[in-house]
C-alpha cells in the first residue's frame, strides 16, 4: 500500500487537517459544523494521501491485530469504491468461534472491492452499509488496516433496518426486518446465522448506528 507519510508531534484537541481532505482515522475526531479533524489522543500524525486517511499513532503501543488474524468491527463509512471500519476486538474462528482480546484503542480498517468478492461489484451498498457490524481477516497490518471478507464466516453478522433502525434477521443474500418487513442484500457471515457464537455487547461497546 502506497502512502504520503508525515511526522508530526500532536496532542489532544490539536486541528489536523479538514473534513475535505481526509476521513478520521485511528484516534482522529470529527468536530462538526466546522468540519475540523481532531486527534484524540497524544501522538504522531500520519497523513495517507493515497486512502485519504488522517490518523494519529499514539505514544503507547495499542493491543492491534496481526495479519490473518480475524477481528469485529463497525463499517462507519462506505465511500465509492472503499469502505471504513472501525475495529473492536480480535476473534478466533477455530475450533469454535470466541473472543480473543478487546483493542486498547480506537483503529480504523478499510475494505476494497477486491477484498469483499471474486466477482464484479457494481453497487458496494449490496455488500456492507454504514451501521454494520461485520466479521473480517486482516490482510496488512498498516493502519488503516486492510482487511477482507472473502471467506464464507466473514462478512456481516449484524445489520439494522435502514428504514426503521430494528435489529433484522439473516437470510440468504441479506437481512429482513422483522419489525416492518423491509429486505437489504448483505454480504451475510455464515456466523450470523448463529449469533450465541460470538457474543457482542452492542450497547456497551457503542456499535449501534445513530
Amino acid at each position: 500500500m502506497s502512502s504520503q507519510e508525515r511526522d508530526r508531534r500532536v496532542v489532544p484537541g490539536d486541528v489536523i487537517g479538514y473534513e475535505e481532505e481526509y476521513v478520521e482515522g485511528q484516534n482522529v475526531f470529527l468536530e462538526e459544523p466546522a468540519g475540523l479533524l481532531r486527534a484524540s489522543t497524544v501522538g504522531v500524525l500520519r497523513l495517507d494521501d493515497n486512502l485519504k486517511v488522517a490518523s494519529v499513532l499514539p505514544a503507547r503501543t495499542l493491543r492491534a491485530p496481526g495479519k490473518g488474524s480475524f477481528v469485529i468491527g463497525m463499517v462507519t463509512q462506505v465511500r465509492e469504491s472503499l469502505v471504513f471500519t472501525e475495529l473492536y476486538g480480535e476473534v478466533s474462528l477455530e475450533p469454535r468461534p470466541r473472543w480473543v482480546k478487546e483493542f486498547s484503542g480506537r483503529l480504523t480498517g478499510v475494505i476494497t472491492p477486491e477484498h469483499i468478492s471474486n466477482s464484479r461489484i457494481d453497487d458496494i451498498y449490496s455488500f456492507l452499509r454504514p451501521g454494520d457490524i461485520i466479521v473480517a481477516r486482516v490482510v496488512s497490518t498498516i493502519s488503516p488496516y486492510l482487511l477482507s471478507l472473502k471467506l464464507p464466516q466473514l462478512g456481516v453478522l449484524y445489520a439494522f433496518c435502514s428504514r426503521c433502525g430494528s435489529p433484522m434477521t439473516p437470510e440468504a443474500d441479506g437481512f429482513r426486518c422483522p419489525r416492518c418487513g423491509n429486505f437489504e442484500k448483505r454480504k451475510v457471515s455464515s456466523l450470523a446465522y448463529s449469533r450465541d457464537a460470538i457474543k457482542i455487547d452492542v450497547k456497551r461497546i457503542g456499535l449501534i448506528p445513530t
